[in-house]
């Protein structure tokens, strides 16, 4: 399968879980909208003391005419070389952030859209409220500290497929073995090709062989 293929199937698949009723979707406060804003700032020492005060980063509040929670956006803006995004995905999980849901709007506030929302926009914003695994997110922008530490609030490794041939696909070894470690199928078949095969496709040998030590075949 071509890289295009997967990434429509990948973009029709991640629609499908954001396609969620919003009446799911807990709702914050002042605290909460505080919390958004730190978050967008990039204030990571307001972050933190917001979050000691009782704000909750899993609560959705109104952002620029968007629906999102802080989880999301600290989610959202995470970037590996911006050390301040890091620390306050870090707050939050310590704070009780979910690690296997988080609400908020695809395409919302801030700069970047995801990979999904940029296949299918026609070149205005598209927005698509719902609930997706966190990791989904994390995975845009990897950070091996922060995949450790949806691992360590307690990750269930069912959301881990797509995650998983991801950190094969970008040849992260440390990505690869934390999601193995924490029980993410070998053989899950996120999309059309197994974890396996990507690193085939990678012509990662030692990628190759430490899947095929854990039991990945490439035809499972």
């Amino acid at each position: 399968m071509t890289a295009a293929s997967r990434l429509t199937w990948v973009a029709v698949t991640m629609l499908t879980l954001s396609a969620c009723t919003s009446d799911r979707a807990p709702r914050g406060g002042e605290p909460e909208r505080q919390l958004a804003v730190a978050t967008m700032a990039g204030d990571a020492a307001r972050v933190a003391q917001l979050l000691k005060s009782g704000a909750n980063p899993n609560k959705v509040v109104v952002v620029n005419g968007d629906s999102q929670s802080p989880w999301f956006l600290a989610l959202y803006q995470l970037r590996p070389r911006k050390p301040e995004t890091v620390a306050i995905v870090l707050s939050m999980l310590k704070s009780g952030a979910n690690p296997n849901d988080v609400w908020g709007t695809g395409g919302g506030s801030q700069p970047r859209e995801s990979a999904w929302t940029r296949f299918w926009s026609t070149g205005a914003r598209q927005s698509g409220f719902g609930n997706d695994p966190p990791i989904h997110l994390a995975m845009m922008h990897p950070v091996p500290e922060v995949i450790q530490a949806l691992v360590a609030a307690g990750f269930n490794p069912r959301y881990g497929g797509l995650a998983l041939e991801q950190a094969v696909e970008q040849q992260d070894s440390a990505i690869v073995s934390t999601l193995v470690e924490a029980g993410v199928d070998v053989n899950s078949l996120a999309t059309a090709i197994t974890p396996l095969v990507a690193a085939i496709e990678a012509r990662n040998v030692e990628l190759m062989t430490y899947l095929e030590a854990h039991g990945a075949r490439e035809n499972p």
